[in-house]
């Protein structure tokens, strides 16, 4: 993978944890897996994130790469159709509300970066309510805008997923600063089959079960006490 320093440097800018998404403020449901002691340790852990990337290569995995394609070919109705694909698969409240915020957050930040089309439109939609502005759809569109090579953008987007949880299990469970970056390097080989994964699979493909994952983070809303907004 080749790439262009000024691009490079503002995707390790996109996601970086100082850039304003809000994504630490959410676990993804790993508060509620702690709390019911499901996860206590680092292999659990793993274990987690493990399952996590696998479904989101069979998910959003698939929109970053297909809203790089369609910042490509300009396919505006392309947009509108990973929004709405979003939307209908996040089946837990929580959830989906996450990708919106931090997808909305990153997109205008973003655009205090870059000046494109495709997401001044991306914009304008959620401004008018046609749009709810999702997590993946923004990293895509994004990565588009900056020519990010496809498996770099999904690298960058599965690496992340992971490092939340790395982050927020520092808060949840009995686990250090040494341990986390130790389950995060264990984790390299998943994020890699991921996203290899992914780019083989077209919106034909799109889809994923996992029960217990929605229903923990349905049970997250519920919870008496709470760190995390999902």
């Amino acid at each position: 993978m080749n790439f262009d320093p000024a691009q490079l440097l503002l995707l390790l800018q996109m996601t970086d944890s100082a850039f304003p998404t809000g994504a630490f403020a959410h676990s993804g449901a790993l508060e509620t897996y702690a709390q019911l002691e499901l996860i206590r340790t680092p292999d659990e852990l793993v274990e987690l994130i493990v399952v996590k990337l696998a479904s989101a290569a069979r998910t959003d995995l698939i929109v970053v790469h297909s809203a790089l394609r369609a910042h490509a070919a300009a396919d505006y109705a392309q947009i509108a159709e990973l929004d709405a694909l979003c939307s209908a698969s996040k089946l837990a409240r929580e959830t989906r509300e996450a990708s919106e915020r931090i997808g909305r957050r990153m997109l205008a930040s973003v655009l205090n970066l870059l000046d494109d089309a495709l997401l001044g439109y991306y914009q304008d939609q959620i401004t008018a309510g046609q749009a709810a502005g999702h997590y993946a759809v923004v990293h895509g569109l994004a990565c588009g805008a900056l020519g990010i090579d496809p498996r770099a953008a999904l690298l960058a987007f599965a690496y992340a997923l992971a490092a939340n949880q790395t982050a927020s299990s520092l808060k949840l469970i009995r686990i250090g600063q040494t341990q986390a970056q130790a389950v995060l390097a264990t984790c390299g080989a998943a994020i890699d089959a991921a996203v290899t994964e992914a780019l083989s699979y077209t919106l034909d493909d799109f889809g994923s079960f996992t029960p217990a994952l929605d229903i923990r983070s349905t049970e997250h809303e519920r919870l008496f006490r709470r760190l995390f907004i999902s």
